[in-house]
């Protein structure tokens, strides 16, 4: 009932942790006269900052400067501002090739997304993710980690939530930022919260805590945003309601309803007001509890948040029920159920329809029957949204190679005598083959990388399916628990109707034997697909192809088809071969894309023999002029040079007006 106050506090706290990534002031933003203004002179203040913005040079300053106002922007809500000044930076960041940058860039477009588009957001904190991941740079793995389990909780996948977390805090295990840390313990207790395991919970809730003191004793205040030790008391308070614990409940929040947060912090204020009330209605002691209950909601009112009211009229709705006024408790009840449903609160809707079931009895049937269309609704919302996720995050599994070798030789002006000219060739010679052999050890070491990619690429994908496994049978109960539900409410109903023989009860209760044969059939068809659904334990390099021609479709206006042999037993290609044929198609398919105006594709992968695996890429295009193609064709110079490395012979077959066809044979052994 009260798991809501992790979620109004968590808002605030997201903001602080991205405001230890760019909160260091420099003499380019105007801080000084920036942080003395307050409310909408900010903004108007930014805002005459942003019409500068084109002016913005391209150096290291103004690159900082623009980071700097995206923030800013978005610590005053206005998201479509910072949005644009980040997607500015992200190609300021590509034209430079600076890998760290666009992984920056990347982050601040995840978080202005994180707010309304969680998926997108998802999306951007996973490519950050990967260019942090080649850079080395832990400390931000870690933190982009931590976001994407920030979205997966809020979406209440808390499962998921919980590895990212996981592999965040292994991140960062030994970084010493108190906050940091307080706010990684604090999700990670509200996801073993929402996933039952109390005592897990509350142990993480407790290491949170001591952040806040390791901190207060460093000298440090983290409460500059929202108070962090409310937050905390609260998630701890929560626990124990849901453990019946409510005397240890009212000892958490009690001394925390003082005067000085009621000034400094009022939303917090509420929350724990209304928590106390409620502790103590379910203790038993109204004693005070209906003027905490109303005066909790007028400042919730008053302080403009929707979220907070909506669970202080459901808590007024119950406590009139508890004191048996049901007029009053209808009123706040059906209060609720329009904000509720306005703000799309569906798992507290479920609430609400068990308390209105209480309040008015005659209406049980009805109302059971909508508590088990919304369990449906919400199994189905939370498949869809389970299936979103680990969608996302294997299509930015495959990672570009970010390495380039840049490697100038350095010219010198020839002036003097003869044997300075001899000198100065000797030492021209001797670094040209040290070049050479710094140029062949590192396509050496391409090539192992490349491989090594391709080995971690497979790895990822069991893990994955062993992570889609773990969630089939979370979802397997989960819709075991809705079904059961359905029969209860469905017995209910017929209870009720076996008292009456009219012609109309027999109607209705014919009609509620169809729907338990219904029933029957719906428990048969997810026994039989989630038994039938086999999850694969090896790498699947099919799919990943397949994976980069859907990709291919959703770019542009060409329909890119796959056609690959079955008969081909991919556990038998090297990773060398196989990373070298899917980056062939992957730079085919990319020009196809750009230049070709095409209107169909085919990729065939097709075995020649038992020894050669053939594959052909063509397209209906405008073709191109093949003497052109020395000034036009880095992308097919780079096809050819990976089929070299593997000994194979790529052929381009094309004709102005007719189309282009790539083809090109791989030996298997």
């Amino acid at each position: 009932m009260k798991k809501h106050i992790f979620i109004l506090l968590a808002l605030s706290l997201f903001s602080c942790f991205k405001k230890e990534n760019t909160g260091l002031k420099t003499i380019v933003f105007p801080y000084n006269e920036y942080n003395q203004l307050l409310g909408k002179q900010k903004r108007k203040f930014l805002d005459s900052l942003y019409k500068d913005v084109a002016t913005v040079p391209n150096n290291e300053q103004g690159v900082k400067y623009l980071f700097d106002l995206s923030s800013e922007y978005y610590y005053i809500n206005d998201f479509a501002k910072s949005l644009k000044i980040s997607r500015d930076l992200l190609e300021i960041a590509i034209d430079k090739s600076d890998t760290l940058n666009i992984a920056k860039s990347y982050s601040f477009i995840g978080d202005t997304y994180a707010q309304d588009h969680k998926d997108s957001a998802y999306f951007y904190y996973q490519k950050a993710e990967k260019l942090y991941q080649i850079i080395g740079n832990d400390e931000h793995m870690g933190k982009m980690s931590f976001n994407k389990a920030y979205v997966l909780f809020y979406e209440g996948n808390y499962l998921q939530s919980e590895i990212e977390l996981s592999k965040a805090l292994q991140l960062l295990k030994s970084n010493s930022n108190h906050e940091l840390l307080y706010t990684f313990y604090n999700l990670m207790g509200c996801n073993l919260e929402n996933l039952e395991d109390y005592d897990a919970a509350l142990d993480y809730f407790e290491q949170a805590k001591n952040q806040l003191k390791m901190a207060r004793e460093a000298g440090i205040n983290y409460n500059s945003y929202s108070n962090c030790d409310v937050a905390i008391s609260i998630n701890m308070a929560n626990i124990y309601d849901k453990t019946y614990q409510y005397e240890k409940s009212i000892t958490t929040i009690k001394p925390l309803i003082t005067k000085e947060l009621e000034d400094k912090w009022p939303n917090d204020y509420s929350i724990a007001l209304g928590n106390l009330g409620y502790s103590m209605m379910k203790k038993g002691d109204l004693r005070g509890v209906e003027t905490m209950l109303h005066k909790s909601l007028n400042a919730s009112i008053k302080h403009g948040n929707q979220t907070t009211t909506f669970y202080k009229l459901i808590t007024l709705g119950e406590y009139y029920l508890t004191v048996k006024d049901t007029a009053q408790s209808l009123r706040f009840l059906k209060k609720s159920l329009f904000l509720g449903k306005k703000i799309k609160a569906n798992s507290e809707i479920k609430l609400i329809y068990e308390l209105l079931a209480k309040a008015e009895p005659h209406q049980d049937s009805y109302y059971k029957e909508k508590i088990i269309q919304l369990s449906d609704s919400l199994a189905i919302a939370q498949r869809k949204t389970n299936n979103k996720y680990a969608r996302i995050a294997y299509e930015t599994s495959v990672i570009e190679d970010q390495n380039k070798v840049l490697s100038k030789n350095n010219l010198y002006l020839i002036t003097g005598s003869f044997i300075l000219i001899v000198f100065f060739v000797v030492i021209l010679v001797l670094r040209y083959w040290r070049n050479k052999r710094k140029e062949l050890e590192y396509q050496r070491q391409l090539q192992e990388a490349n491989v090594e990619l391709f080995e971690l690429l497979q790895h990822y994908q069991i893990d994955l399916n062993q992570a889609k496994v773990i969630e089939q049978n979370r979802i397997s109960k989960e819709l075991h628990d809705s079904v059961t539900n359905k029969l209860l409410g469905v017995h209910l109903v017929l209870k009720t109707l076996n008292e009456s023989d009219d012609s109309d009860t027999k109607a209705k209760r014919k009609k509620y034997i169809e729907e338990i044969h219904a029933i029957e059939n719906e428990i048969r068809e997810i026994t039989h697909d989630l038994r039938t659904e086999e999850m694969d334990s090896h790498f699947d390099f099919k799919m990943l192809i397949l994976n980069c021609v859907q990709q291919a479709n959703e770019m542009g206006t060409t329909r890119f088809s796959l056609d690959c042999d079955a008969m081909i037993d991919w556990e038998s290609v090297s990773g060398l071969i196989k990373i070298t044929l899917y980056r062939i198609i992957q730079e085919a398919l990319s020009n196809v894309t750009k230049y070709a105006e095409a209107s169909e594709c085919k990729v065939v992968i097709s075995l020649k023999d038992k020894e050669t695996i053939e594959v052909s890429i063509s397209d209906n295009g405008k073709g191109f002029d093949r003497k052109a193609i020395k000034s036009q064709g880095i992308g097919l110079k780079n096809m050819k040079e990976r089929a070299e490395k593997v000994n194979s012979n790529l052929s381009i077959t094309t004709q102005v007006g007719v189309g282009t066809q790539i083809q090109c044979s791989f030996k298997i052994n």
